[in-house]
């Protein structure tokens, strides 16, 4: 098959999404050729009012291929959430159109698939028209839980992306729980979770007591809650530490908050460290913690579960359709302190209980690797395929 992917240009490491390109990359491996067109949205005045934006679209290409996987970079108009509001995608779409009928021309696409509901997944719907070829997306978490909150009535025009994609895909069950109602009864719908590069995890010895939690650092991470649940064990376990990897508009607080509880020689945080530093403190850590709200999946859970950590998630997150609560890690209210000061109680205190716990969980984890999401996204595109055929 010949796949185009949409997803916009983000402002990480990767090349324009990592989980995107992985999932991309991995179609690649089974023989389909996947063309990704990643816009990147200009704001105005983009020197003056988004300066640390700037020089992510200065050290942007126009085009480049990479793991056998090429991707366009046309540059649209960044309009903002006002924006959105009123033209959804249409921007996206000004930029990636004229690519898409490009490359269409020169080889034609079987099908559309756009990543994100929001404006990608309206972009892509309209590029797909255009094309006059099927239409997929898939869900992954902030444009569910932003735009399709329980008791509020989502924008006509993300119902409609949602109904009349030919397939729709989410992450999580979780997500797709959201947009099922929106969906017609005949429509194929499947929940595919994001995978893990299992070749990243490093052999070296796990440290006891050694706490890790990584993401951004923002309150819906809830990073103080697991100060806070740290402060209330370090007493008891003086060999433990906490190490907290990320960056964000928080990491003054908690650094105050650590030294108020006098953990500054305890709680180490390391900054934004690349993705394979990551999996090494994963690799090294005893216990994962995130007890975080707004996750739609969350792949660092799984990656620290693959790597043998005792990892907790969030009741009512993403997650917990792959965390079994006390089979293969734990779940806990998200943000709630006591709840997790109990569950690190209980890991440190009893080490040789939580054998079985990693084994499970890397079990689970080393099954949900990138070659199985493509798998299972190409059946997906084949079932699309054989019900556009009969149209």
């Amino acid at each position: 098959m010949h796949i185009l992917m949409m997803i916009h240009r983000l402002a990480d490491a990767s090349p324009y999404c990592f989980f995107v390109h992985e999932q991309a990359r991995a179609l690649t491996v089974r023989g389909h050729r996947v063309d990704v067109i990643a816009p990147v949205p200009i704001p105005p005045m983009m020197d003056r009012t988004r300066p640390v934006w700037a020089k992510v679209v200065a050290g942007t290409p126009k085009s480049q291929d990479l793991d056998g996987v090429h991707i366009e970079y046309p540059r649209c108009p960044g309009l903002g959430d006002a924006g959105e509001r009123l033209l959804g995608g249409c921007p996206y779409v000004w930029g990636a159109l004229p690519v898409a009928k490009r490359l269409h021309a020169a080889a034609p696409f079987d099908l559309v698939h756009a990543h994100m509901i929001d404006r990608d997944g309206h972009a892509g719907m309209l590029t797909a028209r255009a094309l006059k070829r099927p239409f997929a997306v898939t869900a992954h978490g902030t444009d569910v839980l932003r735009y399709f909150r329980p008791g509020v009535t989502p924008v006509r025009r993300n119902i409609r992306t949602v109904r009349e994609a030919d397939a729709l895909m989410a992450v999580s069950g979780m997500l797709m729980d959201r947009l099922r109602q929106y969906r017609p009864e005949n429509g194929i719908t499947e929940i595919i979770p994001n995978g893990i590069d299992l070749s990243l995890l490093p052999d070296v010895s796990r440290e006891p007591g050694r706490i890790l939690s990584v993401g951004t650092l923002t309150r819906r991470k809830c990073m103080d809650t697991t100060i806070e649940a740290f402060a209330g064990i370090a007493d008891h376990f003086p060999h433990a530490s906490l190490r907290i990897a990320g960056i964000g508009d928080q990491e003054a607080a908690l650094r105050a908050q650590a030294e108020k509880f006098g953990l500054s020689g305890r709680v180490h945080f390391l900054g934004g460290l690349p993705h394979e530093a990551v999996m090494e403190e994963m690799a090294r850590a005893d216990v994962f913690v995130l007890p975080s709200w707004g996750e739609g999946f969350g792949i660092v859970y799984i990656e620290a579960m693959a790597a043998g950590c005792v990892t907790i998630g969030s009741t009512g997150e993403g997650i917990a359709g792959t965390i079994q609560d006390g089979e293969n890690g734990f779940l806990i209210p998200a943000g709630d302190a006591a709840a997790v000061q109990q569950v690190l109680n209980r890991a440190l205190a009893n080490p040789q209980q939580m054998n079985g716990i990693r084994e499970r969980a890397e079990t689970t984890a080393r099954q949900m690797t990138w070659a199985r999401n493509a798998l299972a996204t190409e059946q997906v595109y084949e079932r699309m395929l054989r019900r556009d055929s009969r149209q």
